[in-house]
């Protein structure tokens, strides 16, 4: 089964406790899934709803609704 960098990023933040720096979400990522993906980054950046923290004008490939998280400060996301 394929399973998309969206579902693991959720899957990452419950695991984590909900709120963590990109880098500690990138590690466990690797840790359950190796290599498969560079970086969560710009993927955890395209999550992030306006209301909460997120561009208003963003390319995202995620619709509003599943812009789900908010940006806490540097590099950190929250679910």
């Amino acid at each position: 089964m394929r399973v998309a960098l969206y579902e693991v990023i959720i899957e990452a933040l419950r695991t984590l406790g909900g709120e963590r720096h990109y880098s500690e979400i990138d590690e466990w990522i690797i840790a359950k899934y190796g290599q498969r993906w560079k970086s969560c980054k710009t993927e955890l950046a395209d999550m992030v709803h306006p209301e909460k923290g997120g561009n208003k004008n963003t390319s995202s490939r995620h619709s509003i609704e599943r812009r789900i998280l908010s940006r806490r400060g540097d590099g950190i996301y929250c679910l």
